[in-house]
């Protein structure tokens, strides 16, 4: 019988603010490996988080990340905390949950933990597993700063690379026998250019997010030790998360026009009234008529709760009516939609469904939905919609394009050229779409 951990005092570390490390370009990797431990059918690993004494008003944070290669079922005690971030993606890949918010008590009242259960014979293994009050000079700026410190509601999504510790805690792992198995599991491991921290990615699943946003402008990385070069599919941003929120989306949305701000809405308003125009009727004006709304009926088809982490919405209002498949691939919000918390949503983002949920969820989803479970799996454009946008060029580039709304010029950017670019994103996926230049035949015009 083998100890993953026995209850040990964390050493406190001094602040936890970090500074611009000008040697790190953000594209450095390294492989750690990282201890695995087998579990048979219904073991189950169970791991309290206890906060140290702390202010009211501290930020307190838990969280680590975790590699199982079967699906578990897990479970939560929040214990002081409100909201919780878990993201399960395929068995196989990398995960992560924790938390972060502001304490409104000065101890652990409630314990925090988090229990991992096979559903079958699995490894599991773990990596900065921790708790504790934390500190950054940047969030604490944020927060006492009344015309941004709204941008911290959802902080707890980037949990655990926004825990930067002041104070750890106590953790306790209740194994229950578990054995430590001969195997070790690799961890791959990227720099950030802002804090200079390495921290997990996934390269096998490279879309199952964990502490940094794909950028594909960045698809190698070189290894901080070798000459090695690894290449990616999608790429990675050159800053962590929670570094680019802090250090280049608060300031630079601070400085944005209120122009700006609406330029991501315009842009999907536009692709939806395209769709419409191309299907000669509205997905969502059409459903209302047929019923009280298409948000209403959503929600309640999905029993009132987030499909993906069960959370309850006890009004429509509290729901984000997601694109089951995305828009950025051209599929309509339709009654295929799905009802997601706000958090979920954002997590979700513009993936696709097998991109997003487990094997068993999209299932569970196709019941639902209506769509099969081979819909679901692949991450395709919608061919009708592409065809009737080549089918329709002239009168696209003449006449929609030439709306009102997407004439504005905004900070030098004509709305209908990011509006074209975004289609030509989905054009270029297909066979036939490829061949075309949207932009260069707007700009002939």
């Amino acid at each position: 019988m083998t100890d993953i951990s026995s209850t040990k005092r964390r050493q406190s570390t001094k602040t936890s603010g970090y500074n611009t490390h000008p040697g790190s370009t953000g594209r450095n990797y390294k492989i750690e490996r990282v201890d695995t431990f087998f579990l048979t059918k219904d073991q189950s690993i169970k791991i309290d988080f206890l906060i140290p004494p702390h202010n009211i008003g501290n930020f307190v944070g838990f969280g680590g990340w975790f590699f199982c290669d079967k699906t578990m079922d897990i479970k939560q005690q929040r214990g002081g905390f409100k909201d919780t971030i878990l993201i399960i993606h395929q068995p196989s890949s990398w995960s992560k949950f924790g938390s972060m918010g502001v304490s409104s008590t000065t101890s652990n009242v409630l314990t925090t933990s988090i229990i991992f259960i096979a559903l079958e014979n699995t490894n599991i293994a773990f990596y900065n597993i921790d708790c504790g009050t934390v500190h950054h000079d940047k969030i604490e700026k944020v927060k006492n700063d009344p015309d941004v410190k709204d941008q911290l509601d959802n902080i707890h999504t980037y949990a655990p690379e926004t825990n930067f510790y002041q104070t750890k805690g106590d953790i306790v792992f209740h194994n229950h026998g578990i054995q430590k198995s001969d195997n070790k599991t690799n961890l791959y491991l990227k720099s950030c250019n802002r804090c200079a921290r390495f921290l997990p990615i996934n390269i096998n699943n490279e879309k199952s997010h964990l502490s940094f946003s794909n950028h594909r402008r960045f698809k190698t990385l070189k290894h901080e030790e070798f000459e090695d070069i690894l290449q990616l599919t999608h790429g990675f941003q050159l800053e962590c998360r929670i570094c680019k929120k802090l250090f280049v989306n608060i300031p630079l949305n601070k400085q944005r026009t209120l122009d700006q701000l609406r330029e991501d809405a315009t842009k999907r308003r536009a692709i939806e009234s395209l769709l419409s125009e191309l299907h000669k009727k509205n997905p969502l004006l059409s459903y209302n008529k047929k019923s009280k709304s298409l948000a209403t009926d959503i929600w309640i088809k999905f029993n009132k709760r987030c499909f993906k982490c069960d959370t309850e919405l006890n009004d429509p209002k509290k729901m984000n009516l997601d694109h089951t498949r995305p828009l950025s691939l051209l599929w309509p919000l339709d009654e295929t939609a799905t009802c997601l918390c706000k958090t979920c949503n954002s997590q979700k983002s513009n993936k696709t469904p097998s991109e997003y949920y487990l094997p068993e969820e999209l299932e569970e989803l196709s019941k639902i939905t209506g769509l099969s479970v081979v819909e679901l799996n692949l991450s395709v454009v919608n061919l009708e919609a592409a065809q009737s946008i080549i089918d329709n060029l002239d009168w696209l580039i003449s006449e929609f394009c030439f709306n009102e709304d997407l004439q504005k010029n905004r900070d030098g950017k004509i709305t209908a050229e990011i509006f074209l670019n975004s289609l030509q994103s989905a054009l270029d996926k297909t066979d036939f779409g490829e061949k075309y230049n949207l932009l260069e035949l707007y700009r002939n015009i």
